[in-house]
């Protein structure tokens, strides 16, 4: 998220030196609160920002996501198309990001990690099971674009106009 999320920065600074030696490169928002302290695994492969001011660009070159599971990343998601690793924020109102996960994960457009049960090794075997992947990464391209509603806005708005007429 654009705030970035401390919870996540610090399972990921845990495992981000397993990336260095390997042919994947990572894009890695912070969120301005955190950026210093992250900053130093800036490098070659890992991409290391406070924010991220194109999604579309970030997205466009993604295979994988690690993300919490909002409904505005949820809905980016499956607009764009992309796998993910969903970690729901554990303390959300109404515990919505883990519903809103599971709805993905059901259409196997992605994979959820509970905060409870996330640990670096876990997180670790997820990414680079998926990452290894190409045949379930599409899988879960497919689903996730499927799911994905590229003009919900203008349709919501033509259905409230249709109804005022």
């Amino acid at each position: 998220g654009s705030q970035g999320s401390s919870y996540l920065n610090n399972i990921l600074a845990k495992i981000i030196k397993k990336f260095e030696k390997s042919s994947i490169q990572v894009i890695w928002q912070t969120g301005d609160n955190e950026f210093g302290k992250y900053k130093k695994y800036n490098s070659k492969k890992i991409h290391v920002t406070p924010f991220i001011n194109n999604m579309s660009e970030a997205y466009a070159i993604s295979d994988l996501i690690i993300c919490r599971s909002g409904a505005l990343t949820i809905s980016e998601l499956t607009v764009c198309g992309k796998p993910s690793i969903l970690i729901p924020f554990s303390h959300a109102a109404g515990d919505h990001q883990t519903k809103n996960a599971q709805v993905l994960v059901d259409s196997n457009a992605a994979k959820l990690i509970s905060e409870k049960n996330l640990d670096k090794k876990k997180l670790l075997y997820t990414i680079m099971n998926l990452i290894h992947n190409q045949k379930t990464l599409n899988e879960m391209r497919k689903a996730s674009k499927a799911m994905g509603k590229p003009n919900a806005t203008s349709k919501i708005v033509d259905h409230i106009l249709e109804q005022k007429l």
